[in-house]
């Protein structure tokens, strides 16, 4: 009797398990189905944040650099270079971070460089965003929309010392309106601090920054300022070809020539000897040196010009 109940058990469970197995094949197709549509779902994701990507360019300010994360796109890596006012002369870097179920929800921005700024938070670098998207909207706010805004975070008095903007770093703003020179200090050496960090790369990082022959920079340098009359458009050109054709290959070393002529930086190959012809060459006729302006004079072209950009608000 008790093998009779044992074999019964048997059957039953043998039973259930064929039937299960039976219907696997059925549920397969519908498992199928749904695994296809998540993933269209996130090829059209990632479709419309390239597409933005692109479309990015326009809205891109002058100095700032963004490459989406080799590992997903949802993340953009980027570099800020300061040109004017209280920091100038920093380079900061950060990071945009779209969440998965964007453009559904709201981006955030976070720089990985130390910034002392009001709108700055000190311990997770986060970056004020509220009072940009204060009600985020798919369809009418985008992600792209933040680069601007910290790019003008850095000019204009009201991201410093707007109380209708949400402070991250209260003691930030507080020096900046009891003590505007103090605060301008902390800015400097802001700044500096940035510059003693900026070839550190993080792993997997689409921005690296590499130390170059300090010998090249002053030649590209030379030649780039005795070219200062051709229209802007026309040197950048010129450069990237030259860039493409001889430094994107794949050389070992690059030298300066000794009494040539006909070239301010040579290739070398890995025995030290010149490759070809290659190499910038100097200008064919010499140029007077542009005029160097003081830092004041840059300041005050600058602010005059961002104000008139900018519907004349003040600029530092």
């Amino acid at each position: 009797m008790d093998q009779l109940k044992k074999f019964n058990q048997w059957l039953k469970e043998h039973s259930t398990t064929k039937k299960a197995e039976e219907k696997k094949p059925e549920e397969e197709p519908v498992l199928e189905e749904e695994e296809q549509e998540e993933e269209i779902g996130n090829l059209l994701q990632q479709y419309g944040i390239l597409l933005e990507y692109e479309r990015m360019q326009d809205l891109l300010p002058s100095g700032m650099y963004v490459l989406p994360c080799f590992d997903s796109v949802l993340t953009w890596q980027g570099a800020l270079f300061v040109r004017q006012g209280l920091y100038k002369g920093a380079v900061f870097k950060f990071r945009l971070v779209l969440p998965e179920e964007y453009p559904e929800q709201a981006p955030d921005l976070f720089f990985t460089s130390d910034v002392f700024h009001p709108m700055v938070d000190p311990q997770t670098g986060q970056v004020e965003l509220v009072s940009l998207f204060p009600e985020w909207q798919p369809g009418r706010d985008f992600a792209a929309f933040a680069l601007p805004h910290l790019h003008r975070a850095f000019l204009r008095r009201e991201y410093f010392a707007n109380t209708a903007r949400p402070a991250l770093n209260p003691e930030a703003r507080q020096l900046f309106i009891s003590d505007p020179a103090a605060f301008a200090e902390r800015a400097r050496l802001c700044a500096n601090n940035s510059l003693d960090h900026v070839f550190d790369n993080p792993s997997g990082s689409t921005l690296q920054f590499t130390k170059g022959p300090a010998e090249a920079h002053d030649a590209i340098l030379e030649h780039l300022k005795a070219e200062a009359t051709a229209p802007l458009e026309e040197r950048k050109n010129t450069f990237i070809d030259w860039f493409c054709d001889h430094y994107a290959q794949k050389r070992t070393r690059v030298g300066v020539a000794q009494g040539e002529a006909e070239a301010e930086t040579i290739l070398l190959d890995a025995k030290g000897q010149q490759v070809g012809k290659a190499g910038y060459p100097k200008p064919s006729a010499p140029k007077a040196a542009p005029s160097i302006l003081s830092r004041s004079s840059i300041l005050n072209q600058s602010a005059t010009s961002s104000a008139s950009a900018h519907d004349k608000e003040e600029v530092f």
